[in-house]
C-alpha cells in the first residue's frame, strides 16, 4: 500500500471513529433517558436498566455506523480541501481513482462490520432483550415496587401499595394489597409489615403479612368478612410460561430462510441492504466533500444530510411495504440502492472525472498560449 493511501485511510478512520463515538453517546443517552422513565414509573425493575441499555446499544450500531461512516469520510475529505492538501495532490498528478480507492477500502471495512452486526450481534441482542423482558414480567411484582406508588400485576388481578421498602426489597412497611380471583370475592389485605419469601426447590413465592387485617367482600355492598391476624401467608400464583415468539429482527439468517414469509423476506433484504448502503454512502461522501478553502470542512454537511434522510427513509418504507405484501419481494430495496448508485457515479464523474480533466485541459491550454505568446 502506498504512503498516500495509508495517510488517507488513517485520517478517515480517525474521523470516522470520532463521529461514531459522538453519535453513540447521544443515542445511548436518549435510550437511557427513556429506560429511566420506565424505571421511575415502575414498569421496569432498576436492576434490568444496564442490561437493557447495553442490548439496545447493539441494535443502534446497525443504523448508526453507516451514518457515522458517511459523515466521517465527508469531514476527513473536507479537511483535505480546507488545508489545500487535495489541491497539492491534484497538482502532483493524483487522479480521482487514487482518492476513491482508499475510500472504497474504508467503505468495505464498514460494510463488513455492519454485515457481522446484522447477521449475528443484532439478532442475538434482540433475542436477549426479548427474553429479558419476559423474565422481568415473570418476576414477582415486588421487584418493581416503589414507595408511594400503586403497582398493578400484568393480568390486573392484584394491586400493591407500600409506604416504605427495605434496600433488598424483602421487607415492606404499611402495605395495602387488593386481590381479585375468578369466581371469588375480592380480598383487601393491609398489614404493618410484609416480608417476601421464595422456595428455592419449588420456585413458589410467598408474601408473609404480619399484624394486619383482611376484608373479603364486594365493593359498595355492606356484607364483609373482616379478619384480624397476627401472621398470614399469601401464595403468588404461577403463570404458565411458554417460550416467547421471536420477533422478526431477533431471528437468525437460517430461520429467516426457512420460514420465508413476507416479514422474513423484508428482514433478510434489510440485513443485506444496510452494508451495501454503508458502502454507497462512503463513495457518495467523496464528491460531496468538495469545498473551497473559504467554505471550511463543514460546508457540505447540510447537503449530505438532505441526501441521507430520503435514502434512509425510502429503505425503511420499502422494507415495510415488502413485509405488508404491498411491494413484491423480488423488487425489494434494490431500486433505492440503484438510484443512489447512479447519483454516486454521476457526482464522481462530474467532480473527479470531467472536472479534473477539464481543469488539466485549461491549464495545458493556458501554458501553450503563454508559450506561443512568449515565442512570438
Amino acid at each position: 500500500m502506498r504512503i498516500l493511501d495509508r495517510y488517507l485511510i488513517k485520517e478517515m478512520l480517525l474521523t470516522w471513529g470520532a463521529v461514531t463515538v459522538v453519535l453513540l453517546v447521544i443515542m445511548i443517552g436518549n435510550v437511557l433517558a427513556r429506560t429511566l422513565s420506565r424505571v421511575t414509573d415502575g414498569s421496569i425493575a432498576a436492576d434490568y436498566l444496564v442490561a437493557l441499555v447495553g442490548l439496545k446499544s447493539v441494535g443502534i450500531l446497525v443504523t448508526l455506523i453507516p451514518l457515522s461512516l458517511y459523515l466521517g469520510i465527508l469531514l476527513a475529505h473536507g479537511r483535505f480541501y480546507r488545508d489545500n492538501e487535495m489541491t497539492v495532490m491534484q497538482a502532483c498528478g493524483v487522479s480521482w481513482l487514487d482518492i476513491v480507492r482508499p475510500t472504497a477500502i474504508i467503505g468495505m471495512i464498514g460494510a463488513l462490520i455492519i454485515a457481522l452486526l446484522t447477521s449475528f450481534a443484532s439478532p442475538w441482542a434482540a433475542r436477549s432483550e426479548q427474553q429479558l423482558l419476559v423474565d422481568m414480567r415473570e418476576r414477582s411484582a415486588l421487584s418493581a415496587l416503589l414507595p408511594g406508588r400503586f403497582v398493578v400485576s400484568r393480568d390486573g388481578s392484584t394491586v400493591l401499595f407500600v409506604e416504605e421498602t427495605s434496600a433488598d426489597k424483602t421487607q415492606f412497611n404499611s402495605v395495602f394489597m387488593y386481590r381479585q380471583r375468578e369466581d371469588e370475592l375480592p380480598v383487601v389485605d393491609n398489614a404493618r409489615i410484609v416480608s417476601y419469601q421464595s422456595d428455592r426447590l419449588t420456585g413458589d413465592e410467598y408474601l408473609i403479612f404480619t399484624d394486619g387485617q383482611t376484608a373479603i367482600g364486594v365493593p359498595g355492598q355492606s356484607e364483609y368478612i373482616v379478619t384480624d391476624f397476627k401472621r398470614q401467608g399469601v401464595l403468588r400464583p404461577k403463570s404458565a410460561r411458554a417460550a416467547p415468539n421471536l420477533r422478526t429482527k431477533a431471528k437468525s439468517v437460517t430461520q429467516l430462510l426457512e420460514e420465508n414469509g413476507s416479514p422474513e423476506k423484508a428482514e433478510l433484504q434489510w440485513r443485506l441492504s444496510i452494508p451495501l448502503a454503508a458502502f454507497l454512502l462512503a463513495l457518495l461522501a467523496v464528491p460531496l466533500s468538495y469545498t473551497s478553502p473559504r467554505q471550511g470542512r463543514f460546508g457540505k454537511i447540510a447537503i449530505a444530510i438532505l441526501i441521507y434522510i430520503p435514502y434512509a427513509n425510502l429503505l425503511v418504507l420499502a422494507r415495510k411495504w415488502i413485509a405488508a405484501d404491498v411491494l413484491p419481494s423480488w423488487v425489494g430495496l434494490w431500486p433505492v440502492h440503484l438510484v443512489t448508485l447512479t447519483l454516486v457515479l454521476v457526482l464522481l464523474a462530474h467532480r473527479h472525472g470531467w472536472g479534473w480533466s477539464m481543469g488539466k485541459y485549461r491549464s495545458e491550454t493556458t501554458l501553450l498560449n503563454r508559450s506561443a505568446t512568449g515565442t512570438a
